[in-house]
């Protein structure tokens, strides 16, 4: 978490103090008319740069933010230093209240949050933290920051952000304000929706899925996202942060083919559908949605609810979502090929992992996919092996037990991970060999998932230089 992520967190428990929170900024985001939106800021922080920690580019490599906001605040200027957008005024005077005109920008940008979502109905969803800006002594300085935060000493400010839409509907971190004219967000890392559109809401979960989906995709996303909200809920507790929130937008049929994307950020899923094979149901596409909705889905849980320590443990919750997604969904639609998608976790893991490196360094390698399949692997040894102690139990059984285990300081690391599994085997051997799979590689990945799951109870049989897993009855 950066300094930024710290300080805004700090605020939005009450832990800044009222001196620092009366030196902060505050954004004001309003309707202006005419597809136009206000950004009013003002600043209680007096300093003559303002910059935007938040300025990745657009896929043309272009800043996008000079494509969409226009400054009217006589003698600012919004303009590009280094890697960085910034607020200045001229003759270097201090900042006190800056008016933008904003035409919402609702294209990808480069490894980071759409700015708007733009839903077919007119409605918006504005990442807040794009508002978010820094003081900075001179221009000189903004010119010269590094691409990497972290380890640099940038003052910081509390920021408090507001939109005003009167007549329209907002919905922010699973809640909704119909009726009211604002709302006001203090953490900054969340979409806010506003326009007109239905809420889909359910005890476990609460969302806006574009009423201009094609037809077939919104009646399976109707359907599929609130049931595998409730199950997870069901079966693996209460999400930290409340009920869960998901945006589902369609961006049309303009291009060939289809693509989708998305994220999750706190509480909230995020996809962006297009394409015109999108049009009509498509089983490549409806199988991607909804191994989407399920992998993303279940991050509220492993990845928000409790998190890894280190980036080396990303297998544990990347692996654990894949797994829990193929269960939920083989639970919750007939006719899914659960075997078969495991099946493609298997022969991926031996693939990416045939250099035999380990498990721990698959990010610094590149081979990220490993995390995903050769996690999952990990979890189905962990799901047989918990199936043996009691009817019933499954993969789920596994991911609660770890869950509850760590609420309390929100974080399983590998060594959590192995004392779960090493319950739930009995088998210490086994469990320092799996660790020695994630600390040190070993020498034959296909002797080693053998042994594993031999000892665990998973059904299989070798195949040439692969293994085969065989139907569960």
């Amino acid at each position: 978490m950066t300094l930024l992520r710290w300080i805004l967190l700090a605020l939005a428990l009450g832990l800044a103090s009222p001196a620092v929170a009366k030196r902060g900024v505050t954004v004001t985001l309003s309707r202006a008319g005419g597809g136009d939106w206000l950004i009013d800021y003002a600043f209680a922080w007096r300093s003559p740069v303002w910059f935007f920690p938040r300025s990745n580019l657009d896929l043309d490599s272009k800043p996008w933010r000079q494509q969409s906001w226009t400054v009217e605040t006589p003698g600012v200027t919004l303009e590009r230093a280094g890697r960085y957008d910034v607020l200045h005024a001229a003759g270097g005077a201090a900042l006190t209240r800056v008016r933008i005109r904003m035409k919402p920008f609702a294209q990808p940008l480069i490894a980071d949050y759409t700015p708007a979502l733009a839903f077919s109905d007119g409605g918006l969803a504005f990442y807040s933290d794009h508002f978010v800006v820094s003081p900075l002594a001179s221009l000189a300085v903004a010119r010269k920051l590094p691409a990497d935060l972290v380890h640099q000493y940038v003052e910081q400010v509390p920021v408090t952000w507001t939109v005003r839409d009167p007549g329209h509907r907002l919905l922010l971190l699973g809640k909704t304000t119909q009726g009211l004219a604002s709302v006001r967000l203090r953490d900054s890392d969340a979409y806010l929706y506003s326009g007109s559109a239905p809420v889909t809401a359910t005890p476990a979960f609460a969302g806006v899925i574009d009423a201009g989906l094609p037809a077939w995709i919104r009646s399976e996303l109707d359907d599929l996202t609130p049931r595998i909200m409730a199950l997870y809920a069901e079966r693996l507790g209460k999400p930290k942060g409340g009920r869960p929130m998901a945006l589902i937008a369609w961006q049309g049929a303009e291009k060939p083919g289809w693509s989708s994307g998305g994220s999750v950020l706190s509480g909230m899923v995020v996809m962006q559908i297009s394409g015109q094979r999108a049009l009509t149901r498509d089983p490549a596409v409806l199988s991607h949605m909804r191994w989407f909705i399920g992998h993303e889905s279940a991050h509220f849980w492993m990845g928000q609810t409790v998190n890894y320590q280190s980036a080396s443990e990303s297998w544990i919750m990347e692996g654990s979502a894949d797994l829990l997604a193929v269960r939920a969904i083989d639970r919750l639609t007939p006719g899914y090929d659960s075997r078969g998608a495991l099946q493609g976790e298997v022969d991926d893991c031996l693939k990416l992992n045939g250099s035999r490196e380990p498990l721990g360094t698959a990010g610094e390698r590149g081979e990220h996919h490993a995390n995903y399949s050769c996690g999952a692997l990990l979890g189905l040894a962990a799901e047989a092996a918990v199936q043996k102690r009691g009817a019933g139990a499954d993969f789920f059984t596994f991911v609660r037990g770890l869950i509850d285990a760590n609420r309390k300081d929100g974080v399983v690391t590998t060594e959590d991970w192995l004392a779960r599994f090493r319950a739930v085997t009995g088998d210490a051997a086994l469990t320092a060999e799996v660790r020695g799979f994630v600390a040190k590689g070993v020498r034959d990945p296909r002797a080693f998932w053998t042994r594993v799951f031999t000892a665990t109870g998973v059904k299989f049989h070798a195949a040439g230089e692969g293994l085969i897993l065989d139907p569960v009855s």
